[in-house]
């Protein structure tokens, strides 16, 4: 029934919600018919937000991968600016780093699946009931096999490669973030 407007709009503040949420409150309170007060509200958000437009806070939001909070725009904010581009670029090396993983272990199934092609077909040629053009195309798709294996050899190695830079970027990325 009494409500600490400045309090709720010092928490609201604080949490990064948008000015707008007075106007849910503003409706409850109109249901009851009880008063609600916009400048006292106003007054603890400006409070509010100027505690949540911090460096820490910045690098949440962007290393979740979520938008500039529109809050926070305001120059007076340069930490939080810095934070959320820190925390974005952050997130973009992590997004990088689990793409390549799956690119590494789809390689490492397609070698397998080869791997296994190989040793059947070296099954089948030694095997007395195979004709000779059977055996001799056989050894032609191991010649293939082997071709490809090389490939995915070498594409893994790049995927390492890659995939351990990323790793460096974002322990450096961390480093940097100084929380």
């Amino acid at each position: 029934m009494v409500a600490d407007w400045y309090a709720m709009g010092l928490t609201d503040g604080s949490r990064g919600k948008a000015l707008s949420e007075f106007r849910d409150y503003q409706a409850d309170c109109a249901k009851h018919q009880l008063s609600s007060d916009f400048g006292q509200y106003q007054e603890g958000h400006k409070k509010g937000v100027v505690q949540y437009c911090v460096y820490p806070n910045g690098v949440t939001l962007g290393r979740s991968g979520n938008s500039f909070n529109p809050l926070c725009e305001d120059a007076g904010f340069a930490d939080f600016h810095q934070g959320y581009f820190l925390g974005q670029q952050l997130n973009q090396a992590e997004e990088r780093l689990a793409n390549l993983k799956r690119d590494q272990q789809q390689v490492e199934d397609k070698q397998q699946s080869l791997e296994k092609e190989l040793a059947d077909n070296k099954d089948r040629i030694v095997d007395d009931t195979s004709s000779k053009a059977e055996r001799e195309e056989l050894l032609r798709d191991n010649d293939r096999l082997r071709r490809e294996l090389r490939r995915l050899a070498a594409e893994l190695r790049s995927l390492q490669y890659q995939a351990q830079a990323t790793q460096d970027e974002i322990d450096s990325r961390l480093a940097e973030l100084q929380l």
